[in-house]
């Protein structure tokens, strides 16, 4: 028996001493299921999209971008994200390609962890610290982004595999010391909110500061200095704007002290209210997932508290313990800190610069169980439910995006059929110039970045009443909600009904694409043949009248204008038409202001076609009306006179005969 007993605990050893060592490489495979499973089915937002469309504007515009996206509450973010991203869409076309590249390098953070926790805190403490890495559903969702601070899940850890172990248990190697800076100043680069990291990084360098390598100190101080040097010169040269940005943020109000930040920095730790934020919708298992997820939170933060209480203890212990507390305390609770007394609303992906330190204090905490085998196994399988619980979670957010996959516009649609309304877009525009010309009322940024190209909008049009046919290459129409008229675009017009992309709750997207029309077939167009030129640039190839032409009846014009001559001074110009009807003792009775289009839209050889309803008053005598039609520039408040038989006239004048109403 006792030879027996033996026996069955070497082979249990041996399985334990498998276990561990693939343990690991389970628990990155594991988030990187998470992470790529329904990749179709993330939200493709702006914030998302932008620096896409950065990286798209470098590689399809030939631009140097020194700044980056517009930040909403402070200044404009440096440009890295928008480079790095320009990698994955070299080698691919798609917006799939920055999604796939983003993810993959943050589940590389997941490793990153594991190797941290493992020298602060051993392999156990670096098993449950990976986990919980891992499958948190709000480092899911953050590890998913494409916005600019896409990668801080993997910067934040590649600082923490570089500095922390230098700082507290191990010698200090200069080349992973070097590592760790750079990931910090590549941070920088790439998100304006992280430079907050300077708080947590420089005090515990300076606390440190006998334990790191001098050699990595330099190469870490001279990059930060260049990035500083490079952003601040950027910054230079949008001083007015940075002014502005910078007296509306320090205006935002009187000061608060929030509790908002700690909730959010305990989020990430905890996975607290990933459910209600995103599922609560989904209402069949969403009350026992509720309660489950509260639990689950609820265990984690008090495995949190009991980490936190034991960092603070060894703090009264000189030694390795007391550097490994001191380190994880301070970056942890210098961002909630921070963040606690402000004017402004502070959202969940700043305290992201508390990572990975609330993750190994919760797995410090769980370490404080029992060292026996039974409470370790015990532990395991709890973690292994809130793992479960955690993807349940993250697959019922999954289920919510493929239940409104479309929203009005082109923004918060599933990836999934972003990249197909793009796909279709490089398709049909075919392989003319870049950037892609297309007609849509939609954001530039997000049709860029579904498109995998540059794509630049022709906007201000109201299809099928205000259209442009191209003069130069064809040109593609993308309609959001809009049914298309067949003949709105002429003869050199063509349809795809079989494209259309249709969605719950009437939403659609449908595409047209016209033909080039050359100066003789766009002449062609109008029933009535004028071809007067304008001192705007623009020519009236002519107009078609119909309607009834009776009182009380609308009358249909169609006019035509072509863009023969680009002036230098338009770019301020809004030019639209206007519509006169006078009748026989010149007294007006009809005025209708059409459509308008800023003039620095306009391309050579462009035809912009506007049909307009006027309307014919109820009592209009019998009898021949002036009919007049001109140009007029509303920033100038001025009329572009039309050169009618060699004079100049601000409306050309054309008869209409009116019938009596009918009885």
């Amino acid at each position: 028996m006792a030879t027996n007993r033996i026996v069955l605990q070497r082979r249990a050893a041996t399985l334990w001493a498998v276990a561990s060592r693939i343990a690991p490489l389970l628990i990155v495979a594991v988030g990187a299921i998470l992470r790529l499973s329904n990749i179709g089915l993330i939200r493709h937002t702006y914030d998302y999209a932008y620096p896409i469309y950065d990286a798209l504007r470098i590689l399809d515009g030939r631009q140097i971008l020194t700044l980056g996206q517009p930040a909403s509450v402070f200044l404009n973010n440096p440009p890295l994200m928008d480079y790095i991203q320009a990698i994955p869409l070299r080698l691919w076309d798609s917006p799939y390609a920055v999604y796939l590249f983003i993810i993959l390098l943050n589940t590389a953070a997941i490793w990153f962890v594991y190797l941290t926790a493992r020298a602060l805190l051993g392999e156990w403490a670096a098993l449950v610290a990976a986990l919980l890495y891992a499958v948190n559903p709000w480092l899911v969702f953050d590890s998913r982004a494409t916005w600019c601070p896409a990668l801080m899940p993997l910067w934040t850890t590649l600082i923490a595999w570089g500095l922390w172990p230098a700082m507290s248990t191990e010698r200090g190697d200069w080349r992973r010391v070097t590592v760790g800076f750079g990931a910090l100043v590549a941070m920088m680069g790439a998100y304006i909110q992280s430079w907050g990291l300077l708080a947590q990084v420089v005090p515990l360098a300076a606390l440190f500061r006998r334990r790191l390598p001098r050699k990595g100190i330099v190469i870490g101080a001279v990059l930060l200095a260049l990035l500083v040097l490079l952003y601040g010169l950027a910054l230079a040269q949008n001083l007015d704007v940075d002014r502005s940005n910078l007296a509306r943020f320090f205006s935002g109000g009187p000061l608060k002290l929030s509790r908002t930040a700690l909730e959010h920095a305990l989020r990430l730790v905890t996975g607290r209210d990933f459910d209600y934020v995103y599922t609560r919708e989904m209402t069949a298992d969403y009350t026992w997932r509720r309660l489950a997820s509260l639990a689950a939170g609820y265990a984690l933060a008090l495995a949190l508290a009991a980490g936190a209480v034991r960092a603070a203890l060894s703090l009264r212990r000189p030694g390795a313990g007391r550097r490994v507390a001191a380190v994880l305390l301070i970056w942890f609770l210098v961002p909630v800190l921070l963040m606690s007394v402000t004017s402004h609303p502070v959202n969940p992906n700043y305290l992201l610069l508390s990572c990975p330190a609330g993750t190994l204090l919760a797995a410090w905490g769980i370490d404080a169980l029992p060292r026996q085998r039974w409470a370790r196994y015990g532990a395991a399988v709890g973690l292994a439910a809130i793992a479960l619980l955690f993807s349940l979670n993250l697959q019922r957010a999954a289920d919510q995006v493929a239940a409104q996959p479309l929203e009005p516009g082109f923004e918060n649609w599933s990836l999934s059929l972003a990249a197909r309304m793009g796909r279709l877009v490089r398709d049909l525009a075919g392989n003319g110039p870049r950037p892609i010309r297309i007609a849509a009322e939609g954001n530039e940024a997000m049709l860029t970045s579904a498109s995998g190209r540059y794509v630049t909008t022709l906007h201000g049009l109201d299809y099928p009443n205000y259209v442009v046919l191209p003069g130069l290459e064809p040109l593609l129409y993308v309609l959001s909600n809009r049914p298309v008229e067949r003949g709105a675009l002429g003869p050199l017009e063509e349809t795809f009904p079989q494209e259309t992309i249709e969605g719950p709750g009437g939403q659609s997207v449908s595409f047209v694409r016209v033909q080039p029309y050359s100066r003789e077939a766009a002449l062609a167009l109008p029933a009535v043949k004028l071809d007067w030129p304008s001192e705007a640039g623009l020519t009236l190839l002519g107009y078609t009248l119909s309607g009834e032409r009776r009182a009380g009846e609308p009358l249909i014009c169609t006019t035509y204008w072509r863009v023969d001559e680009l002036k230098a001074d338009r770019w301020q110009w809004f030019v639209g038409a206007f519509y006169h009807l006078r009748d026989q003792t010149g007294r007006e009775v009809a005025n209708v202001s059409g459509h308008g289009q800023w003039a620095s839209q306009w391309r050579l050889g462009d035809v912009y076609v506007e049909r307009m309803s006027i309307p014919v008053p109820a009592d209009a005598r019998r009898g021949v009306y002036q009919f007049e039609f001109g140009l007029f520039d509303t920033i100038h408040n001025r009329n572009y006179s039309l050169e009618v038989l060699n004079a100049h006239c601000y409306a050309q004048v054309v008869p209409v005969r009116i019938r009596t109403a009918p009885s």
